[in-house]
């Protein structure tokens, strides 16, 4: 025997701003792909600023070395 079924069936997905569970696990890779490459793209245009230089890329294991600024005395102003 066949039920009738009166109106359709909706079933409710939480969301948070419109977004699910589902949803939000199927943009992780993209939101990490461009998040690499916007911090990449940070760390390029900004190696040349000497705050960053000090804050940041000095203290870098293995390679902060680079980034340390340590003149000859016979190339400083007196």
């Amino acid at each position: 025997m066949v039920s009738y079924v009166k109106a359709p069936l909706y079933k409710s997905v939480k969301n948070i701003a419109g977004v699910n569970t589902q949803a939000l696990f199927a943009y992780i890779p993209n939101l990490v792909i461009w998040g690499g490459a916007a911090g990449a793209g940070v760390a390029t245009f900004t190696t040349g600023i000497p705050i960053f230089k000090d804050t940041f890329y000095s203290k870098i294991p293995y390679f902060g070395s680079y980034f340390v600024y340590n003149p000859d005395p016979e190339d400083i102003p007196i």
